[in-house]
Parts: structure tokens; sequence; C-alpha cells
């Protein structure tokens, strides 16, 4: 079988999922990609495709969706597995997710949430060990989802039958939350002191919502800015943070 993983990684989580989920494979022709590299838009000589995202404020990351709205629509179906990676609550996301994926002909027929380290719960909260690691048990969990995804591709025929995920009704609890998210941009802080002037946050922003001002230190642009904290978690330096103190910890990966 030949498998195609895509994945959208802010900080590192969902790349760390995809590439243990290409390990697995061993038997199969994997590629594995983020979609921030060159891929071939044309998936119809995949068998099978895997999508992962993180949540951003109970949405796949605006990226992720931003590609798979430029993609073509596919010749033929394909059976696609849709898996996210959160801090605490995932809602909507994999339903989203799978709804656009379906305008191209790409056909959710299996979905996973897996507990991740928290780009944004790891800075807000930091004394809080559970958003610097994934959960308990993540790896048996990863090749149970994969077992049952190639049984169920191996078991399709011809026509693939969409299986779009169910309603939550975390989403309707989480409402006030993600209405807030789409009005609230908190600040990134530039600690002049500790920045170097390297550069890597600007072109590592997978938005660019970062330039150099005249004095050369990173510039955010708010508007552009999603919170995605790749800039602050990456920082070599730990010259970017949320608050006026500096923040001694960040996922590394």
């Amino acid at each position: 079988m030949k498998i195609l993983i895509l994945y959208f990684s802010a900080v590192g989580a969902t790349k760390e999922v995809a590439k243990r989920m290409a390990k697995y494979f061993t038997n199969h022709e994997v590629d594995c990609y983020s979609i921030e590299e060159p891929f071939c838009q044309d998936l119809s000589s995949y068998d099978a495709l895997i999508v992962g995202t993180p949540v951003h404020h109970a949405e796949p990351a605006k990226l992720l969706m931003k590609v798979i709205d430029e993609l073509p629509v596919q010749t033929r179906k394909i059976p696609t597995f849709v898996f996210n990676t959160k801090g605490l609550a995932a809602c909507h996301t994999n339903r989203i997710l799978a709804k656009q994926l379906l305008s191209k002909n790409l056909i959710t027929v299996y979905e996973a949430d897996y507990v991740a380290p928290a780009s944004d719960g790891a800075l807000i909260l930091p004394q809080m060990k559970r958003f610097f690691r994934f959960e308990k048990g993540i790896e048996a969990k990863i090749a149970q989802d994969c077992t049952a995804f190639l049984a169920l591709v191996a078991s399709l025929k011809e026509e693939v039958v969409v299986k779009l995920p169910p309603f939550r009704f975390s989403s309707v609890m989480n409402a006030p939350n993600k209405f807030g998210s789409g009005f609230v941009t908190l600040n990134i802080r530039v600690h002049r002191d500790a920045c170097t002037k390297c550069g890597l946050c600007i072109s590592r922003c997978p938005y660019d919502a970062i330039h150099s001002d005249e004095a050369g230190y990173p510039m955010i642009t708010k508007s552009s800015c999603t919170n995605c904290y790749r800039c602050i978690h990456h920082c070599p330096t730990r010259a970017l943070g949320l608050w006026k103190k500096k923040h001694l910890k960040v996922l590394a990966y």
C-alpha cells in the first residue's frame, strides 16, 4: 500500500505524531511531508492519506486549511485518516478538517485525537507539567489507530463511504472561548537584551507575521499572527514571550 502523511506542525507535537506513524508503516511505501514542504498535489498515486493538525482555537490550523483549499479536486476518492494533537479539547477540529477534505474527494473514514504538549498552555500555565508531555500510552494508541485504518482501507471496495467525525457537545461548551479567540490575539513581546537578531523567528514564521524593525529586532504584525507560538518555543535564546517576565520553560523539539 502507498500512503501519504501530510501535516502542519506549529511547534513540533503534530510532526512527532506524524513521524511515529510513518515509522509504524514499515511494510508499506510511505511519504511524510509537512505542508510547508513541496509535495505533489496530484494524490492519485496513493492508496490512502493521513492528515494531521494541531488544535488552534478549537479548529484546524489556518495554514493547513488554506493548503487543502488550494488542492485540486482529486480524480478518485482516497480514503483518509484525520488526526489532531490537542492540549485540552479538540471540539470540532477533525469534523471541520474532514469537511474541507471532502470537497477535494479526500474521504475521511477514520479519525483520532492525541493529547500532546500545548504550545499555548505551556506558556500561560508553565507550572502544569501536563502541558509539556504527550499522553501516556501514545505509542500503543498510534499503533492501534494505524492498524485499524489499514484494515479499514483494505476492506473497502470501489465505493469509499464518507464517515464524518460526529458532532461533539464539547464544541457548544467551548463556543464562548472560540468566539472570544477571534477577537483576542495575545501580544508577543521581544526581550531585546536576549535577542541576537538571528532572524530565525522571521524565516520560520508560517504566517509571515514577523519582520525586522529599523534596529533589526523582530516585529510582530498582530493582524497576521495566529498565536501558534512557534517563534517563542523555537527561539534559541528565549528572547520572545507573552509577558514582561521571560519564560524559562518552552517546548523543545
